[in-house]
């Protein structure tokens, strides 16, 4: 009888027990949130490519081909801050098979850091006021708006990881974008 009694108590403990590792590892899982990553394809041609299988062999440059290509479609991809390149590369390669295209062309990564920064001098009572030529008081508010807006992916003030890239097919003539116009620099 001694020993149903220990595990009828035990119950209780090992529940409250896992329950608690339960909350820490959520707690944990919040403090470390990693922003996922995003990537973005914009078609610039017309042509119709069959896609490619996502794990296909598409090969990357970091320079721009000696032979002639065509713009396929511009594959973008924003992470986490803290994300390894190397960690988002195969993402962009995967979507880079889909349109279809024999290469992907990197043409510039970077971090950026858009930490909140402190506010600076709110508008001045005489700013606020309604007058004939202030007619919107409300300054104050659109100023703390203004500061508290989180970018979103794209938009200048965005946090994290952004690599741009494009796909492209080789092609016997001279480079194009889709417009038929020489790729800027």
């Amino acid at each position: 009888m001694r020993v149903a009694a220990k595990s009828t108590h035990a119950r209780p403990a090992l529940a409250g027990v896992a329950l608690l590792a339960v909350f820490c590892g959520a707690a944990a899982g919040c403090l470390e949130s990693k922003r996922p990553t995003e990537v973005m394809v914009t078609q610039v041609t017309t042509t119709i490519h069959p896609a490619k299988p996502p794990d296909c062999n598409m090969p990357v440059l970091t320079a721009e081909p000696t032979v002639g290509y065509q713009q396929i479609a511009i594959v973008e991809a924003w992470a986490d801050i803290n994300e390894d390149p190397a960690a988002v590369l195969p993402e962009l390669k995967r979507k880079a098979c889909g349109t279809g295209a024999e290469a992907l062309l990197i043409l510039g990564d970077r971090k950026q850091n858009a930490d909140p920064q402190l506010y600076s001098v709110t508008p001045n009572e005489s700013e606020t006021a309604v007058t004939a030529a202030n007619r919107s008081p409300n300054q104050a508010g659109d100023y703390v708006n203004k500061m508290q807006y989180r970018a979103k992916v794209g938009e200048e003030g965005h946090t994290g990881y952004y690599i741009n890239g494009i796909a492209i097919d080789y092609t016997s003539g001279p480079n194009t974008a889709a417009s038929g116009q020489p790729p800027t620099p």
